[in-house]
């Protein structure tokens, strides 16, 4: 982690502990390519979540709260694990204790945290990149979509939604 490409995680603003960091790790971009590839998309005009096509076998099946509305309220009073968004990923999340969770701006930009720093981190991740970022667990195959209009959802792979 450096502090000028991932400064949320060094702002005073978002309160991250020191135990918390040392939960999260940047992924180099050739890193975060292959796992793009391996879990995400081998299409090479598919790369950044927003940009799978229709009918990607990652579809959403179940909706979480408005991350937009709880994003600007996160302080030291009030931190981001208290919130709703933190609770849905934690029970999203839960079932592989503390396998990774991969944190998907793009092909080449993505983090990879365990649960309990997602939690904690999510306003961090958001901060570097608002723009439909994807997260995804491959030891459960769950993943997670935030939307730039705040909406978050999530699914597991080969789940269709109803």
């Amino acid at each position: 982690m450096q502090s000028e490409p991932d400064w949320p995680f060094f702002d005073a603003d978002f309160a991250v502990t020191a135990q918390t960091l040392a939960q999260v790790q940047a992924l180099t971009s050739d890193a975060a390519a292959q796992l793009w590839t391996r879990h995400v998309s081998a299409h090479p005009d598919e790369t950044h979540p927003m940009q799978l096509r229709e009918g990607h076998r990652l579809q959403t099946t179940v909706s979480g709260p408005d991350w937009l509305a709880e994003f600007d309220a996160v302080s030291s009073e009030h931190p981001a694990q208290d919130g709703r968004v933190a609770r849905f990923l934690s029970s999203h999340f839960y079932a592989a204790g503390a396998a990774p969770v991969f944190f998907m701006a793009s092909r080449t930009l993505a983090y990879a945290l365990t649960p309990a720093a997602l939690a904690a981190c999510w306003p961090c991740l958001l901060a570097i990149s608002d723009e439909g970022p994807l997260l995804y667990q491959p030891a459960t195959g769950k993943f997670a979509y935030f939307s730039p209009q705040g909406a978050l959802a999530g699914g597991e792979e080969g789940l269709q939604p109803v």
